[in-house]
């Protein structure tokens, strides 16, 4: 498992800066940085570079590498959008498409999406050997499919992708299970979890820090003592909101640094607080907690 606590270099945004910008001006684009983790790239399209990502990548790799890493990233970016995929015919095409999740920020309002978790969406792609383009609602409606159907067989494809590897390991004295995949549809996963583990009628404790892991407890009865439940769950909701927020920075491919609980196939974003630097689960997560392990 990744997750380790990174240090920021105030001289790697900087000079990533001046990579992009020398990049997009030979690919005939101006630059500009629109917000701390994102820059515009303009010209014969206008398009977003996660920095956050190009300062993930870049950690991994050493300095003298960084011309490279930039200049195949966003050509990589402009040539997906520039020479887009001809999917005028459907049923060449259809075997391409993906559902892919996304932050929320993600969406600009013109991408044939749906809401999937607190703070993500479900994002229907194009998947080929080269790169992964999103696809815009206007090629969306000149599908013979659309809606709910278009994302099923997005889902679908995913599935006959084949199954995510599970690994069970031990975070912070906390069992979890770690579910992993050698393509960015790992999140996406999270629609059929039920299918990789004994989830009870508590229900688990999920994170997806990245696009290539799901991090998942699943809650127990505890025994009888309702301070015994309540300390374990706690345990397990500050363990993985820890690495979640480890492994959302580190990267790469961020996607959230929340925690959720998984309970009868729908996910809800925990609102963790901390009291006196203690964690402090919310009432209501508790109160049902306690009442289904009245009933068993």
């Amino acid at each position: 498992m990744n997750g380790r606590n990174v240090r920021h270099d105030p001289t790697m945004d900087g000079a990533l800066d001046s990579l992009l910008v020398l990049v997009a001006e030979n690919l005939g684009y101006t630059c500009r940085r629109v917000s701390a983790d994102a820059v515009l790239l303009e010209g014969a399209a206008r398009l977003h570079v996660s920095v956050r990502n190009l300062r993930q990548l870049a950690r991994r790799v050493p300095r003298d590498d960084w011309p490279a890493l930039v200049s195949d990233h966003v050509t990589t970016i402009v040539t997906a959008i520039e020479e887009p995929l001809d999917l005028s015919d459907f049923d060449l095409g259809q075997h391409l498409l993906r559902t892919r999740a996304y932050p929320v920020e993600a969406d600009n309002g013109g991408l044939a999406s749906r809401p999937f978790v607190p703070g993500l969406v479900e994002v229907v792609v194009v998947d080929t050997p080269t790169t992964v383009r999103t696809v815009t609602t206007e090629e969306m409606h000149g599908w013979p499919v659309s809606g709910d159907a278009l994302f099923m067989l997005g889902r679908a494809n995913v599935r006959a992708d084949g199954p995510l590897t599970h690994d069970e390991h031990s975070l912070g004295g906390v069992r979890v299970s770690v579910l992993h995949g050698t393509t960015s549809y790992t999140a996406t996963h999270l629609a059929w979890l039920e299918e990789y583990l004994p989830i009870g009628p508590h229900g688990a404790l999920v994170v997806a820090p990245t696009h290539g892991q799901i991090v998942a407890h699943v809650l127990r009865p505890g025994g009888a003592d309702p301070r015994t439940r309540y300390r374990a769950a706690v345990a397990a909701a500050e363990e993985l909101h820890a690495y979640a927020l480890r492994a959302h920075e580190d990267g790469p491919g961020s996607l959230s640094p929340h925690v959720y609980w998984w309970r009868g196939g729908d996910l809800t974003a925990l609102h963790l607080r901390y009291e006196d630097g203690r964690l402090v689960l919310p009432s209501d997560f508790v109160a049902v907690l306690t009442a289904l392990a009245a009933e068993h």
